[in-house]
């Protein structure tokens, strides 16, 4: 019988959460979707030096909002909480089971204590370096050198190391980059467990051994993850198969470089997912330009081309997401084009789709607005590249103007008598609006640009803002008769 997919992010919150990150995060939970699985969110917060709270809760929150949801993993602002059945999923909070895993293995002889102090392992470490060699604790010049065959017992504190094959190729099948061999005798006996604080004590176990007893009690199928992860793979395999756990499927996703082909660093823009979310991006559009880097889809066998069939759904992106169809080579990330498809996805959004993503933007009076207002504002300010954009879009509608650009061209004397009528209209209906201004402009002698360049002016404080009607609507009557009263 065939196990149910299952894939799972598991970030250390050391630092801010990338996109990089996301994007990993991102072919795990469409795979997951595609296939009907489960995806798990798992904090690898081993650590202790750099993980924060803090950090983890950016990394919860940052999920949440690009709307990455987890089937299990920790509960958002709660330390204590989860949901699943593995739980919980943080690893500081799993250590019990770490533990455990490496008793069973000293056991069977698979690992053992060792009591190599660094300065004994630093003059080791020079004198096969002087040879010309790499150092490998248990392997090449150091063989028999360590603590591998002293079978030492618990009575002092000691490090623990894992016993790796001698001899052969450990080979990383790679559903994206094929297979790669890596010599066993390349690899030594690696440390599985920091040395305890006193006799008998196993100490905080390593990431390379934690990413392993996660993966097998939470019976993950497919480990997706980026490149730099692929030298940890081949100390992994025989950990797996010491536990006697079907390997997992791997798939090692390519690097994001910046535009000119480096490394993606500050210098490119944003690279911390909170601030593509201050910039006013929708998540629609980040999980879409995300999701394109070393993803090609396919429609009926052909991969997109056009602009249109670029700017899929979810729902596309799931039913289309093949690991066939990744790049091998690392992407190229353009913030011109995350922008172009943030556009895009707000003009042709519904306004209740909008709303709650821009909504952070706007002052508390947002919500104080009758709903029709609210989705004229919105229709009317779409045409922005951001949410953020759109909100200072709006600006006018909440506060009054102290400067005013373009006065002395705009608030000339021949257009003040309209004003003044303008000033009095009680009808803000459109159809209201429109045939007072027909009447105004043939009575006045003035064209509409004239009286509506005026009214931004002295409503907006520039010569910039929605079409006018729908400014006088957003302003509404009382206001505009108030913001027209200094001109008058």
């Amino acid at each position: 019988m065939t196990r149910p997919i299952v894939t799972r992010f598991a970030p250390s919150p050391t630092g801010m959460l990338h996109i990089g990150g996301v994007r990993t995060a991102l072919f795990c939970w469409l795979f997951a979707r595609r296939h009907g699985g489960r995806f798990i969110l798992r904090i690898e917060d081993t650590d202790l030096s750099r993980s924060t709270d803090d950090n983890i809760r950016i990394i919860e929150e940052g999920m949440a909002w690009c709307g990455l949801d987890w089937d299990e993993g920790p509960v958002v602002g709660d330390p204590s909480a989860w949901t699943g059945p593995h739980g919980p999923y943080r690893q500081m909070q799993r250590m019990d089971r770490y533990r455990a895993r490496i008793q069973d293995l000293l056991d069977q002889g698979l690992a053992y204590r060792c009591r190599c102090d660094r300065e004994a392992l630093a003059l080791r470490r020079t004198a096969v370096e002087k040879a010309g060699k790499v150092f490998q604790y248990n392997r090449g010049l150091d063989a028999g050198k360590g603590c591998a065959e002293a079978g030492h017992d618990a009575s002092q504190a000691a490090a623990i190391r894992f016993r790796m094959p001698v001899g052969g190729d450990i080979v990383v099948r790679d559903l994206i980059k094929g297979d790669t061999r890596f010599p066993a005798d390349s690899l030594d006996d690696w440390i599985i467990a920091r040395t305890g604080d006193g006799p008998g004590e196993i100490g905080v176990p390593t990431y390379n051994f934690c990413v392993v007893v996660d993966d097998t009690q939470m019976e993950v199928t497919h480990v997706i993850r980026g490149d730099d992860h692929l030298n940890n793979t081949p100390k992994q395999i025989p950990l797996f198969e010491a536990f006697g756990y079907d390997l997992p499927a791997f798939a090692h996703v390519p690097m994001i470089l910046g535009a000119d082909g480096a490394k993606l660093s500050k210098r490119h823009g944003a690279t911390s997912i909170t601030e593509y979310q201050a910039m006013g991006l929708l998540p629609s559009a980040v999980r879409l330009a995300l999701a394109r880097l070393s993803w090609t889809p396919k429609i009926d066998g052909k991969a997109v081309e056009s602009a249109e069939e670029e700017l899929l759904t979810d729902a596309q992106m799931i039913q289309l997401f093949d690991l066939d169809d990744c790049q091998k080579s690392a992407a190229r990330f353009d913030m011109d084009k995350l922008q172009w498809i943030n556009q895009k996805l707000i003009q042709r959004s519904p306004w209740q789709e909008l709303e709650p993503h821009l909504r952070p933007f706007l002052p508390a009076a947002w919500a104080e607005k009758p709903k029709a207002w609210r989705a004229r504002a919105i229709q009317c300010t779409q045409k922005g590249k951001s949410l953020k954009d759109m909100a200072e879009a709006l600006t006018f509608a909440f506060v009054r103007p102290e400067t005013f650009e373009g006065a002395e061209k705009f608030l000339t004397p021949l257009v003040l008598p309209a004003l003044r009528e303008v000033r009095a209209l009680t009808d803000y209906s459109h159809e209201g609006l429109e045939a007072a201004f027909t009447d105004l402009l043939a009575r006045h002698g003035l064209k509409t640009k004239d009286l509506a360049q005026a009214l931004r002016v002295a409503l907006c404080g520039k010569p910039v803002s929605p079409g006018i009607y729908d400014t006088l609507l957003l302003v509404g009557p009382e206001e505009v008769a108030a913001r027209l009263a200094r001109w008058l």
